[in-house]
Order: C-alpha cells, then structure tokens, then sequence
C-alpha cells in the first residue's frame, strides 16, 4: 500500500484482507507450535541434544531408545499388515 494512499485514506482492497488474514493464522499457528513446546518441555535441556547426536554407542540410553522405537512401529506395521489381510 503506498503512502499516498495512507495520507488520502483509501481503503484497503480485497486482497489485503487475505493477506492480513493469512498472516493472522500462521500467527495463530506458530503461537499454539510455541506453547505446546513449552507445555511439552522441549526447550528444557537444549545443550543436551548436541551431546546426545554424539553418541555412537550401541547399547547407550538412546541407541537402546531408538530399537525399542524400531521394534514398535515394526510390530505395528505387522499388526495392520495383519489386520488388512485377515479382513
């Protein structure tokens, strides 16, 4: 919107309203992003991760972590595998 048309008060046209309402939702959406972050403890060890992405160890807290994860959603996916077939 140019100056001019500030100072001679022109009214906003019909695109602005979309724009303005577009970046009132991704307001919206980045606000409720950030309070489930603070809710979920995500910004509480920060400096951890970087140490955590470190470790190579095989049976470490989060290689250990990571194979039980595998193994769920490996028994998961047989377990809809299963239910596809047998329906």
């Amino acid at each position: 919107m140019c100056p001019n048309c500030v100072l001679n008060q022109a009214s906003l046209q019909g695109g602005m309203y979309v724009a303005f309402g577009v970046c009132g939702v991704f307001f919206i959406v980045a606000m409720v992003g950030i309070l489930w972050a603070f809710k979920n403890g995500e910004f509480e060890d920060m400096e951890g991760t970087k140490f955590d992405m470190m470790d190579d160890d095989l049976e470490g807290p989060n290689a250990i972590r990571a194979k039980m994860a595998t193994e769920r959603a490996r028994l998961k996916n047989l377990s809809s595998v299963k239910e596809v077939s047998n329906g």
